[in-house]
C-alpha cells in the first residue's frame, strides 16, 4: 500500500507502509497557487513517486519525500 498524505506521521501510524509526503493539508496532490501547467507537472512527480513506492520493498514504514 502506498499512501499519499500531508500529514506522514498520522499514515504512518494507522499503518501504511510506504507515505508519499504531500504537499499541504487542503491540497496533498498538488499546489493551486502555482500556474496551471506547473500545478499539473507537481501532480503528475507526486502520482509517479507513489507509483514507484509501490515497486519498492520496505520492512517498515517508509517516508517516501516525493521532489518538488
Amino acid at each position: 500500500m502506498a499512501v499519499l498524505s500531508a500529514l506522514p506521521p498520522l499514515a504512518m501510524q494507522a499503518g501504511a507502509n510506504r507515505v508519499v509526503q504531500g504537499v499541504k493539508i487542503e491540497h496533498v496532490c498538488g499546489d493551486p497557487s502555482l500556474p496551471p501547467d506547473a500545478d499539473r507537472a507537481l501532480r503528475r512527480r507526486l502520482v509517479e513517486q507513489a507509483l514507484r513506492a509501490l515497486q519498492t520493498s520496505v520492512e517498515q514504514p517508509t517516508l517516501v519525500q516525493a521532489e518538488r
